[in-house]
């Protein structure tokens, strides 16, 4: 079974944290430079979820999560959107765009990721 994931974060410490905890669990890590690059990788490589963790240097979030929207389906592709706002209309336009899921970021969210990580690969 695919274990690949990519991640995508404009901040490198935290990115490759992210990575390497995620590998730690069994999964498998790709890592994105920005927006233009995760579009690119997502219609080259197949991967078993993406999770975005709010803007890169070259794009929105919420730019790249619809421009992947316009490669892959949400069955296709399961993308976790993770930001730092708790704002209702923020996080309801990222459902809008096309997430599957919404995390709110904490230093303690990693245990949320695994668990909607686990959710995706019952489906």
């Amino acid at each position: 079974m695919n274990n690949l994931i990519l991640l995508i974060d404009g901040d490198t410490n935290r990115k490759n944290n992210f990575a390497s905890r995620l590998r730690v669990q069994g999964y498998d890590v790709e890592l994105a430079n920005g927006g233009f690059h995760s579009v690119h990788l997502v219609e080259k490589q197949e991967y078993f979820s993406v999770i975005i963790m709010g803007n890169t240097h070259d794009m929105p979030g919420l730019e790249i999560l619809s421009l992947i929207r316009n490669v892959k389906t949400k069955d296709q592709l399961p993308i976790i959107f993770v930001n730092k706002t708790t704002n209702q209309e923020d996080v309801l336009a990222c459902f809008e765009f096309g997430a599957n899921d919404f995390i709110v970021y904490s230093p303690q969210c990693f245990n949320s990721i695994i668990e909607k990580l686990k959710k995706f690969k019952k489906k």
